[in-house]
């Protein structure tokens, strides 16, 4: 039996969380017509770090204290499971060994048992709790869920994808007002999935709510993937990165515009807007063929009587 002990998910790492439920099999970008050479031609599409959003409240606080009644039971858990009768005379072996002692296990299971009136176990498991009482206690000494929060903020970048291609405030914010595009991305190519685990996607789902929870581990997903319900309506699903995966940076002076590429064959198709102008249409249409054969091309209109939207290949 391994005598590692289980680990305790890194706080600093929040984009390795699972933190959402696998995604859908198809994501959509809305953008503006003049994205048509950045992004379908140049292939590349820019991550934001979260203090940089659009939304003035995406780093907030979501949470009041890191360690609370989840936190501690999920400690106890995972120290106490590993102190099992193989793991402490694993532990004796290695002290007697470096000791250069060649006394039985038993014995000094006894001789403990003797002095402390309990069982070695029970001794370990009470230091252990005692430990994970204090850690827990001077965990938001060390840094506040604010601090916290805007470190994560300022180091971590996101690319931002909706559920849906048929969203009317999202054509009217985010497509030009219906004269843009929205491109179709595949969730199961593997550009993103985990790279440890391909199994496992590296989309998160964002989650909507106005209220704070107790402590850090009541609801991680609110903690790192949520923002006010004001944003419900974008259904959105997000990929996040650090500045060591950007390939490129642009430099306009008040801001940096941070990007990636993408493959080509993750995209499955792009749907021009009701109100896409012949030159925009001919543009993807073009691009489409010498870049992205394999992908459609689509147009979405508006139905006003049946508030609803038909798509159709063009």
């Amino acid at each position: 039996m391994s005598d590692v002990m289980p680990t305790i998910p890194d706080l600093f790492k929040p984009e390795d969380f699972k933190l959402s439920a696998p995604p859908p099999p198809v994501l959509y970008k809305y953008m503006i017509a003049d994205r048509v050479a950045d992004v379908l031609e140049g292939g590349m599409v820019r991550f934001t770090h979260l203090l940089d959003t659009n939304d003035s409240f995406e780093v907030r606080k979501t949470f009041r204290r890191f360690a609370g009644p989840k936190f501690i039971a999920m400690m106890r858990g995972a120290t106490l499971a590993a102190i099992t009768p193989d793991y402490i005379d694993q532990q004796i072996q290695r002290s007697l060994a470096k000791a250069g002692l060649n006394i039985p296990t038993t014995f000094v299971r006894e001789m403990l048992k003797q002095q402390h009136g309990i069982s070695v176990e029970q001794l370990m498991r009470s230091q252990m709790n005692a430990f994970v009482e204090t850690f827990s206690g001077g965990l938001d000494l060390v840094k506040s869920p604010e601090e916290f929060l805007t470190e994560i903020g300022s180091i971590l970048l996101c690319f931002s994808l909706s559920e849906r291609y048929d969203i009317a405030a999202m054509w009217a914010h985010y497509g030009g007002n219906h004269t843009g595009l929205v491109v179709a991305f595949s969730t199961d190519h593997p550009w993103f999935k985990n790279d440890k685990d391909p199994a496992e996607s590296k989309l998160q789902k964002i989650k909507y709510l106005d209220d704070q929870n107790d402590e850090l581990f009541d609801d991680l997903q609110a903690a790192f993937s949520s923002k006010a319900t004001d944003w419900a309506y974008e259904r959105e699903w997000r990929i996040n990165c650090s500045m060591k995966q950007i390939e490129r940076t642009v430099d306009l002076g008040a801001e940096k515009i941070h990007l990636r590429s993408f493959p080509p064959d993750a995209v499955t198709s792009v749907i021009v807007g009701a109100k896409a102008s012949d030159d925009t249409v001919a543009r993807v249409r073009d691009v489409l063929t010498r870049k992205y054969p394999h992908a459609k091309l689509q147009r979405t209109t508006p139905q006003r009587m049946t508030v609803g939207f038909v798509l159709e290949d063009i």
